[in-house]
């Protein structure tokens, strides 16, 4: 599916190689959006986009928006990343490295307050049905394309090209060796 078909995501920016001192791979060139945009704690769907066509659509309630969000892709070639992170990263640093135009779209969710109960009681909280929205995303992109987004691995039961799972296990064991 193409980006263009979309009706509710804005773009918030496109990936880059990461030239700087960071041991990070990737690094993500924002579009000129205000801070409240890119720090908005609302629940949000994120849509990864390579060359115009949707690759990946998650969802994230993460502190911090979508800064905080597309942080742990940026730099999911460092550290102990999931494989899930890695492998995105993976797929955008290769993308990138083509001259392909990875770019990061975000749908935010509402909020409303709703009762949330504790464990002593129900406050009136404000809240965002991200995770609702992430699905209504995937079943649209489903119901008009007939199958997931190519880098959605994990809804689409895919297991990782073995390349990805031995970069990813190489990373995890050097970083246990220090």
């Amino acid at each position: 599916m193409q980006i263009s078909n979309v009706k509710t995501a804005i773009l918030i920016g496109k990936f880059a190689i990461n030239d700087g001192t960071s041991k990070a791979r990737l690094k993500l060139i924002y579009e000129n959006l205000s801070k409240e945009v890119l720090k908005d704690d609302a629940g949000r769907v994120y849509l990864l986009v390579k060359d115009g066509k949707i690759m990946k659509i998650g969802g994230s309630i993460s502190k911090g928006g979508i800064k905080s969000t597309m942080s742990f892709y940026v730099s999911a070639n460092t550290g102990r990343p999931s494989i899930r992170s890695f492998g995105i990263n993976q797929l955008v640093y290769e993308a990138t490295l083509k001259g392909e135009e990875v770019s990061v779209y975000m749908i935010t969710s509402e909020q409303v307050s709703a009762p949330v109960k504790g464990l002593f009681g129900t406050e009136q909280m404000s809240i965002s049905a991200f995770k609702e929205m992430e699905e209504k995303c995937i079943a649209d992109y489903v119901a008009s394309e007939d199958n997931f987004p190519a880098w959605n691995y994990q809804e689409a039961g895919k297991a990782w090209e073995q390349y990805i799972q031995e970069e990813h296990a190489a990373i995890l064991t050097a970083t246990a060796r220090g």
